[in-house]
């Protein structure tokens, strides 16, 4: 590989785009010692990445425990709305609080556990500015891609509730008298 498709494939890492396919290959490329000076950072960075993906992190002590029982009472919850067999119409906004809240919740959670793993155990900064500012980039990438895609999601759920909740009002059995 020359340093112009490794380039091309860094870009593509960084945008998100990048089959698996794609980030084996600049993992077995970094995995080497014969890198050009100006992919130094990019090596560091994927070492870094392979030395963390060896590393087993604990998940915090009754997280599974407490996602079930969550996962119990919505469930219960859900079963007694059926059976109650009333019609509920769900607006966009109520549907973009309910997922905005579930969102919420699991960064709370992910929050916590994060905040608790690093107070057992100390943490270390980069001592490369260049292999942080790298790292920063693509995890601010990261965040944007999945946020887009998200919000996107979003608007569409909210679209496709207003449809059907237009298609059920045209329907005699829920027009006011």
């Amino acid at each position: 590989m020359n340093a112009h498709d490794i380039e091309r494939l860094l870009e593509r890492y960084y945008q998100g785009s990048a089959s698996q396919e794609e980030e084996q290959q600049l993992k077995k490329y970094f995995d080497r010692d014969d890198v050009p000076g100006g992919l130094e950072a990019e090596r560091e960075m994927f070492r870094f990445f392979s030395r963390q993906a060896r590393q087993d992190i604990p998940l915090p002590p009754g997280l599974e425990e407490r996602l079930s029982k969550r996962i119990d009472q919505l469930e219960e919850e859900e079963k007694r709305q059926e059976t109650a067999g009333r019609a509920r119409r769900l607006s966009s906004p109520a549907l973009l609080r309910w997922a905005g809240g579930i969102a919420a919740s699991l960064v709370l959670l992910l929050g916590i556990g994060l905040y608790r793993q690093a107070n057992d155990r100390p943490c270390d900064t980069f001592d490369n500015p260049e292999l942080a500012y790298a790292e920063a980039r693509r995890a601010l990438n990261l965040f944007g891609t999945a946020f887009d895609r998200g919000e996107k999601q979003m608007e569409k759920a909210g679209n496709t509730v207003q449809t059907v909740q237009d298609k059920l009002m045209k329907c005699p059995l829920f027009m006011n008298p």
